[in-house]
């Protein structure tokens, strides 16, 4: 293990273009070749170029919040490359397999890795076949009424329904309930509150979005966590959700606070 204090510095450490985890729980890998920043999820093939993708100031904001969420912890070494350069067809150790899926599990959109990351891993799973970026709701329908079968999960949690632009009219959210009862006949559902004020959801505003939550979500029984994922532009915050933010500390203290009780 490696002690950091500074990401940045501790990275130019790291071979050139090898990719490296904050943590065995962290659900993403980073790297930095040739002095650009890349970023993915584990069990995903391609690379994000952070620095292209967002504004200077985001990016900068982006990597200060890194280093201020990492000081004083330990990483894990760098990921070595196989041999024979074959893709690594493992799921990553912070995600279940259909026979070991633990008791509390979290689904959804590229959201849902940076909810996982601020929960208790110990306790929680994030489940590969059932969490995708850029996904919508009736996709994470059809993926759970695929799922087997699994009375043994007692918590679901959902983080999913930014990418329909809250402005479904509840077929898709219906057929997910029905997906989830039959899926996980014996769990509880809690559902993240999504993002607002970026992207395809710049238009929409926080009474929008909490009231698609209640009318889809919390009528249906869901436990809606609090507080929502939020603004991307509020308090000079990146412009997009995908990275570091209180407010997924707070909503991953608000989860596991409930799977305690």
């Amino acid at each position: 293990m490696i002690k950091l204090k500074n990401i940045l510095l501790e990275a130019n450490k790291i071979a050139n273009g090898t990719a490296f985890t904050l943590s065995s729980t962290d659900p993403y890998e980073y790297k930095n070749l040739d002095g650009t920043w890349y970023t993915k999820l584990k069990s995903k093939d391609s690379w994000l170029n952070m620095k292209s993708s967002l504004s200077t100031a985001n990016y900068n904001d982006a990597i200060k919040l890194l280093i201020n969420k990492s000081n004083g912890i330990t990483i894990d070494k760098p990921i070595e490359k196989k041999k024979d350069d074959q893709k690594d067809n493992q799921k990553p150790t912070t995600k279940s397999d259909k026979s070991s899926a633990s008791i509390n599990i979290i689904i959804g959109d590229s959201q849902a890795p940076w909810v996982f990351k601020n929960l208790n891993p110990k306790t929680v799973q994030l489940i590969d076949e059932l969490q995708e970026g850029g996904k919508g709701v009736g996709w994470l329908r059809d993926q759970v009424a695929a799922y087997p079968v699994s009375p043994k999960v007692k918590n679901v949690v959902l983080c999913i329904g930014t990418n329909g632009g809250y402005s479904s009219k509840g077929s898709a959210e219906a057929g997910l309930f029905t997906a989830l009862r039959k899926t996980f006949p014996n769990a509880k559902i809690y559902a993240v509150q999504g993002s607002w004020g970026w992207g395809g959801v710049s238009k929409y505003t926080e009474k929008q979005v909490r009231s698609y939550y209640i009318n889809q979500y919390q009528n249906r029984g869901a436990i809606l966590i609090e507080p929502p994922i939020g603004d991307g532009k509020k308090n000079g915050q990146r412009s997009d959700p995908h990275g570091p933010r209180i407010a997924y500390e707070q909503i991953g203290a608000a989860i596991d606070a409930k799977l305690k009780a």
